[in-house]
């Protein structure tokens, strides 16, 4: 099936959050929200689809000036990179955060039962109420494009969660641009860390390198990288 642009853009204004945990993503931390999505099956009447799963969301990631215009380079054009060159100039791109958003397959179930979405989405509401349980998120969605409406109540959880982590993060210094590259101090902590884990391990040596690269730092720790492997044992094969 072909997914238009108009298709997706109807899911999400179709999407009804009913209920939102209190729960918000964790700033330092792994972060899993319960989700119950009800849907009406498209061809057949006075049937509802209830999906249930977990949505989960690593640690938010601090975002490099470099990594951001990277990427606006690579996925948009020179106006989307116009306007990450001044979020760079302009102090901005420490500000931002990415979200590692997962929909984890292993614990999504599905059933379908009689009725209506708002009837049987008032069920279940009225379920976790009986049973004090506000950590879950319950979602009306369109049946075939159910991940973009499931998506949509992840981009609000996020949207609510963001003042809260920079306020974290800032809390802790760590959105301080510092060194040649300006890049937040949060970022330099994580990557002595990396280096600190990957003494002694090839493998663990060239991933710290990507992830150099990617940042858009690998130049102003190249040296200190190589004499890592330069040290390392003739008879390592990690």
């Amino acid at each position: 099936m072909t997914i238009r642009h108009d298709d997706i853009w109807y899911a999400a204004r179709h999407t009804r959050i009913i209920h939102r945990p209190d729960k918000k993503v964790e700033t330092f931390g792994e972060t899993s929200v319960h989700y119950f999505l009800v849907s009406e099956l498209l061809d057949s009447v006075g049937q509802v689809r209830v999906r249930e799963g977990l949505i989960e969301a690593r640690r938010p990631r601090l975002i490099t000036p470099g990594y951001l215009i990277r990427r606006l380079t690579e996925n948009f054009g020179r106006e989307a990179e116009r306007y990450g060159e001044w979020l760079v100039a302009s102090g901005e791109a420490v500000r931002l955060l990415e979200y590692g958003l997962s929909f984890n397959k292993r614990e999504c179930s599905e059933q379908i039962v009689a009725g209506d979405p708002a009837t049987v989405a008032g069920n279940i509401l009225k379920e976790k109420n009986a049973a004090a349980d506000d950590a879950y998120g319950l979602i009306i969605g369109v049946d075939d494009l159910w991940e973009v409406s499931l998506l949509r109540f992840a981009s609000q959880l996020i949207q609510e969660s963001l003042p809260r982590n920079l306020q974290e993060l800032a809390g802790r210094g760590l959105l301080d641009a510092s060194g040649q590259s300006e890049i937040p101090a949060g970022i330099r902590v994580e990557i002595e860390n990396d280096f600190h884990a990957a003494r002694g391990n090839r493998k663990k040596i060239k991933q710290l390198g990507r992830k150099l690269q990617e940042f858009g730092v690998f130049r102003e720790y190249e040296d200190r990288l190589y004499r890592m492997l330069r040290d390392l044992p003739d008879f390592d094969d990690h």
